[in-house]
C-alpha cells in the first residue's frame, strides 16, 4: 500500500469520527444557493457524502465520487441509512485522470477541499475536465486550501504553494494563484472568506472560495 494511499485511510478514519461529518459542510450551506433548480451535481472527492446526502434531500440529482473505496464504502451507508430515497449515485474517481462522463452531462460540479492535492500540470488539466463535463453556464463551487494555512510552507516543497506535508501533496492557494486554473468560468465569488467545521475548532479561517459559471 502506498504512503498516500495510508494517509487518506487515516485521516477518512479520523474524519468518520467527528460530530461535524453528519451535517452539510458551511461551504455547502453557501453554494446550493448558486445551483439551478433540480441541477445535475458532481461532487469530486465527497469521501464520506454529508454534502451530497444535503444536495440530494434538497432535490437534486447527485453523483458522488472520491478516489478513496474506502470512504465511498462508508457514504453508501450514509446514504442508505438517511438518503435511500433520494437520487445519489456514486462513482470511484481519481480526479487527476479523464473523468468517465459525457460532454456537458451536468449542471454544477461541487468540490469542497478536494481539487488542492495535484502539481501545476495536473491541476490545469482536472479543470479542463471539469468545464467539459459542465453544460453551458454550468456552476462551478469548490473551496481550496490558502496560503495563510499554518500549514503553507512546511514539510518538503515539490514546487511553488506545492508540498508533501504527513505524506500527503498539498497545494496552497491565494485568490490571485487560483485565478490563472479558472480562466474558462466567470466568477460569481472568488475570495478568502471560506471556513469549514474542523478549522474553526482550531482557529483557523480564510480558505478561498470560488463560485463560478462556465463561460
Amino acid at each position: 500500500m502506498s504512503e498516500d494511499k495510508k494517509a487518506w485511510q487515516s485521516i477518512h478514519a479520523h474524519y468518520s469520527k467527528q460530530d461535524w461529518v453528519n451535517k452539510p459542510s458551511i461551504f455547502a450551506e453557501e453554494a446550493i444557493q448558486h445551483f439551478p433548480k433540480g441541477a445535475r451535481i458532481l461532487e469530486i472527492g465527497g469521501g464520506l457524502g454529508q454534502d451530497s446526502i444535503f444536495f440530494a434531500q434538497k432535490g437534486f440529482d447527485v453523483t458522488l465520487t472520491d478516489r478513496s473505496v474506502d470512504a465511498l464504502v462508508a457514504a453508501k451507508e450514509k446514504i442508505a441509512n438517511e438518503a435511500k430515497d433520494f437520487k445519489i449515485k456514486t462513482a470511484v474517481l481519481d480526479a487527476s485522470t479523464a473523468f468517465p462522463f459525457k460532454d456537458g452531462e451536468f449542471d454544477v460540479v461541487y468540490a469542497h477541499l478536494s481539487l488542492h492535492y495535484f502539481d501545476t500540470e495536473t491541476t490545469h488539466k482536472i479543470f479542463s475536465e471539469i468545464a467539459r463535463v459542465l453544460k453551458p453556464k454550468g456552476v462551478l463551487a469548490a473551496l481550496f486550501n490558502s496560503v495563510d494555512d499554518p500549514e503553507y510552507g512546511t514539510g518538503e516543497k515539490i514546487e511553488e504553494s506545492y508540498f508533501l506535508i504527513q505524506g500527503v501533496r498539498k497545494r496552497f492557494f491565494s485568490v490571485d494563484a487560483l485565478t490563472p486554473f479558472t480562466k474558462a468560468f466567470k466568477p460569481a465569488i472568488i475570495d478568502n472568506k471560506g471556513e469549514t467545521y474542523k478549522d474553526r475548532a482550531k482557529g483557523i479561517s480564510g480558505l478561498i472560495r470560488f463560485i463560478g459559471n462556465k463561460i
